[in-house]
């Protein structure tokens, strides 16, 4: 009867531990490494949790390491889960997106990166 009483307790106690979320990034335009025969307009980005943009970042860069994105983040939507930056014309080749979130909620900060590739016409 106390093995039970103290595995009910420390089950309790782990359950009871606050939870910290983290802003993720769950989808992107152009999606993670994919290919796509049309240069985007923009990189946007669909966090798991609202950010705070103020404190958030993307920025694009080519296959040479020069940044390409126009600087101009954005929030998109009402949620504050989405962030977007604006691009210039890409030539075909390999760009690579670099993000860092800072949650909304309890301010941790995640980041992260990915690819996408832009085919020639």
């Amino acid at each position: 009867m106390t093995k039970r009483f103290i595995l009910a307790a420390l089950l309790a106690l782990g359950a009871s531990t606050p939870a910290f979320a983290h802003a993720f990034l769950k989808t992107s335009t152009p999606a993670r490494d994919t290919k796509v025969t049309t240069a985007p307009k923009e990189v946007a980005i669909e966090f798991t949790e609202a950010v705070a943009p103020r404190f958030s970042g993307i920025t694009v860069e080519d296959g040479a390491g020069a940044r390409v994105d126009r600087g101009d983040l954005h929030p998109e939507g009402r949620e504050g889960t989405r962030l977007g930056v604006g691009l210039p014309p890409l030539k075909p080749g390999v760009y690579t997106v670099h993000w860092h979130a800072v949650s909304a909620d309890d301010g941790h900060k995640t980041m992260g990166s990915f690819r996408f590739t832009v085919l020639a016409p």
